[in-house]
């Protein structure tokens, strides 16, 4: 699995971090976030928790095995009118979730 270099880039731009800060809050050195920002290198499983950890998202997103910053459940724990409900309110919140319910009750 590949570390997905432009999410590691987004998220450490949007906590408002420098590379040498994120390195530094991870316990690595300065020029390893560098690393692995440019494709050179690809981080440990425990510099991969640590960065993870410091963004406040999942390593499943940042290997691109979950498209949702805070990773997924797991296949198959919920049945498809959980998904549904619980995908409409990542999306559009509680006005997709009303929407949905009238929607629901109209059939």
């Amino acid at each position: 699995m590949t570390l997905q270099i432009d999410r590691l880039r987004l998220w450490r731009e949007r906590r408002g971090l420098s590379q040498r800060e994120l390195a530094r809050l991870c316990g690595l050195s300065g020029t390893q976030i560098n690393k692995y920002e440019n494709g050179p290198s690809d981080p440990t499983a425990s510099s991969l928790v640590a960065i993870a950890d410091q963004l406040g998202i999942s390593v499943d997103y940042l290997l691109g095995k979950a498209d949702d910053p805070r990773g997924h459940m797991g296949d198959g724990v919920l049945n498809p009118d959980e998904n549904l409900v619980l995908n409409t309110f990542r999306q559009d919140g509680w006005t997709g979730i009303a929407r949905l319910g009238v929607e629901r009750i109209a059939k």
